[in-house]
This record gives C-alpha cells, sequence and structure tokens, in this order.
C-alpha cells in the first residue's frame, strides 16, 4: 500500500509522520486490495484535522475527523476507515 500525506499550515515532526504510517498501516489487513492511501493533515484556528481517502479496487473510502490535536483526530479517523472496510467487506461477501 502506497501512503501518502500532504500536511497545510505546518511542518509535521518526524513522530507525527511516523504516527501516521503506525496506524494507517494497520487498516491494510481490513482490506487487502488497497492499492493507495491519502492522509491530509490540516492545522488551523479550530483545531487540527485529518483526513483520510483510501482507493480500494474500484471504490474509494473517506473519512474527515477534528480535534485539538492530531493524534485524537487521526485515531477517530482511521476507527472510520476501518468501519467502512469491514463493512464493505461484509457486504461483499454476502453476511
Amino acid at each position: 500500500m502506497n501512503i501518502e500525506m500532504t500536511a497545510r499550515h505546518f511542518t509535521p515532526s518526524d513522530k507525527l509522520r511516523d504516527l501516521v504510517d503506525e496506524k494507517v498501516g494497520k487498516i491494510e489487513k481490513f482490506n487487502h486490495g488497497i492499492m493507495n492511501c491519502h492522509i491530509v493533515l490540516t492545522k488551523d484556528a479550530s483545531g487540527e484535522s485529518v483526513e483520510i481517502k483510501v482507493h480500494a479496487k474500484g471504490h474509494d473510502f473517506v473519512s474527515h475527523d477534528n480535534a485539538s490535536v492530531f493524534e485524537i483526530s487521526l485515531v477517530n479517523a482511521v476507527e472510520k476507515i476501518k468501519i467502512q472496510l469491514v463493512k464493505h467487506h461484509d457486504k461483499s461477501m454476502g453476511k
């Protein structure tokens, strides 16, 4: 899986980059057909937001979360993507 990260209005630290790679890398076990994943980190006056766009074979999944710190936003956005991937997998398997 190819992971791309875009940071808007700030420069991410190495610790944040590693955290993104670690958390987003875990979603691959829910769908082995994931080709690429694009993470957009945005810092503004209202807080810090994370948007995750996942492209799998024939399907796109998107999640977005806003919180006071990136760590919370990232965990919540990854959880939303996991839910979508599991739901899609169950649907495709006929459950």
